[in-house]
C-alpha cells in the first residue's frame, strides 16, 4: 500500500461518519481493498477499529471532549434532538427493511417521550421539528421514503399517510454503550462509563484527538500532556506529514493537525465563507496591539475593548465585506464573529470578558486592491 493510498483512505474513514456501498460504491471497494493494511494502521496507530459490513465501512469516532459544534447536525431546538433520539429508539426496535407509516412513528413518541417535554401537534413548531428530524434519518439513510411526503404534515397535522420503511443502517447509527442506555440515569454516568472503557495508551489517544477535534490547547490539567508531544514530536510529525494530508504544528500552548490547502475538504478553517475571511483580518488587527497574555497564551479582553477592535476591524475593512457583513451593527458582527470563532476554539466568552486564544495569533492578512501592484 502506497503512502497516498495510505492517506486517501485514513481520509474517507475519519472525514465521513461511514461509507455507504450504494452512496459510494468506488470508495467502498477502495477501503475493501486496502482492508487490511487499514485495520492494521488503525488498531496500532489510533486504537481504533475498522467496522466492515457488506452495506457501509466505518469507524467509530467517540470524541474525547464535549463541544457545543459537535452538536452541530442541522437541529435547532432542544425538541428537535429528543424526538431524534426516541426515534431512534422506534426504528431500532423494527427489522430492516421494515416498512411503518407516519402516524405509527407519531404515536410512538407520545408515548416515549420525556414526561417533561409536552408535544402538541397543533403547533406548527413542534410539527416542524418532527420534519427536520425525519429529513435528518433519512439523510443518515437510517429510514427511506417509500410513498408519500413527509413535509405535508409540517403543513396540517393530518397529513399522516406517510410511508417508510427502516434501512440495514437503522441498527448501526448508535454506537454500543458498556451497558444498556436505559441503565444510565444520566448522561454524565454514560460519559463516565465511555472514558472508563477507552483501552487506547497516551499516543493513540493523541492522534485520535487531533484528528478530531481543531485544537489541543494547553491549559494547567494537561500539561502532561504537552510534555509527552514536544518528547514525541519528531516520531509524530514524521508519521503525520507522511501517512496523511496533514502537518503537524506544535506550539507552547496549542497543538494541531494543519493543512496546506483547503480544497476537497468538508469543513476547515479559514473556508470561502466571509466570516473567516473577516476573523482573519480581526486577527490582523489584533496582532498589531500589544496586549499582555496569560501563562497560557490567553488575551483577556473586556467587552469594552473587544467592541473597540470591532469598530476599528469596521473602519478598516467594511469596504471589502459583503453587502451583509457591512451592514451589521457592532453588536451583530461581534454575536456572529464569537459564534464562528467559538466553533473553531478561536474565543471564549464569559460574563465580563472574552478570551482569545492563542491560536488566534496564528492568523493575518493583508488587503490589496485589484489595481494595486
Amino acid at each position: 500500500m502506497k503512502t497516498e493510498e495510505l492517506s486517501y483512505g485514513l481520509k474517507l474513514l475519519f472525514e465521513n461518519f461511514w461509507i455507504i456501498r450504494s452512496d459510494s460504491p468506488e470508495d467502498y471497494a477502495f477501503l475493501r481493498r486496502y482492508q487490511g493494511e487499514l485495520q492494521k494502521e488503525l488498531r496500532q496507530r489510533f486504537g481504533m477499529n475498522l467496522i466492515i459490513r457488506p452495506q457501509y465501512i466505518h469507524v467509530l469516532k467517540r470524541p474525547h471532549h464535549l463541544d457545543s459544534w459537535m452538536g452541530e447536525v442541522g437541529f435547532a431546538s432542544q425538541l428537535d434532538y429528543s424526538l431524534f433520539c426516541c426515534g431512534m429508539a422506534y426504528v431500532e426496535g423494527l427489522e430492516a427493511e421494515t416498512p411503518f407509516m407516519l402516524d405509527e412513528l407519531i404515536r410512538d413518541l407520545e408515548l416515549n417521550i420525556p414526561e417533561e417535554i409536552e408535544i402538541d401537534w397543533t403547533n406548527y413548531n413542534h410539527r416542524k421539528s418532527l420534519i427536520r428530524v425525519i429529513k435528518k434519518m433519512l439523510e443518515l439513510r437510517i429510514i427511506e421514503n417509500i410513498q408519500g411526503e413527509a413535509s405535508g404534515f409540517e403543513q396540517s397535522e393530518a397529513n399522516q399517510e406517510v410511508l417508510f420503511a427502516t434501512t440495514i443502517l437503522a441498527r448501526a447509527f448508535l454506537s454500543r454503550a458498556p451497558q444498556s442506555y436505559i441503565e444510565y440515569e444520566s448522561f454524565e454516568e454514560y460519559w463516565n462509563a465511555i472514558q472508563a472503557n477507552r483501552s487506547q495508551e497516551g499516543n493513540q489517544l493523541l492522534y485520535q484527538r487531533f484528528m478530531m477535534e481543531p485544537i489541543i490547547q494547553r491549559t494547567k490539567e494537561n500539561e502532561e500532556t504537552f510534555v509527552r508531544l514536544r518528547n514525541y514530536y519528531h516520531v509524530m510529525k514524521d508519521y503525520i506529514e507522511t501517512a496523511t494530508f496533514f502537518h503537524f504544528e506544535l506550539y507552547r500552548d496549542y497543538a494541531a493537525f494543519t493543512l496546506e490547502q483547503r480544497d476537497n475538504w468538508q469543513d476547515v478553517f479559514p473556508s470561502r465563507k466571509v466570516v473567516d475571511e473577516v476573523l482573519i483580518q480581526l486577527a490582523t488587527i489584533v496582532r498589531k496591539e500589544s496586549f499582555e497574555n496569560t501563562s497560557y497564551g490567553l488575551i483577556e479582553l473586556s467587552y469594552e475593548k473587544w467592541s473597540q477592535l470591532l469598530t476599528e476591524l469596521q473602519e478598516t475593512y467594511a469596504q471589502y465585506w459583503s453587502k451583509e457583513f457591512s451592514e451589521m451593527s457592532i453588536q451583530q458582527l461581534s454575536t456572529v464573529l464569537l459564534e464562528r470563532g467559538g466553533e473553531w476554539h478561536l474565543f471564549e466568552e464569559n460574563e465580563e470578558q472574552v478570551i482569545v486564544k492563542p491560536v488566534f495569533g496564528r492568523l493575518i492578512a493583508e488587503m490589496r486592491r485589484e489595481d494595486d501592484e
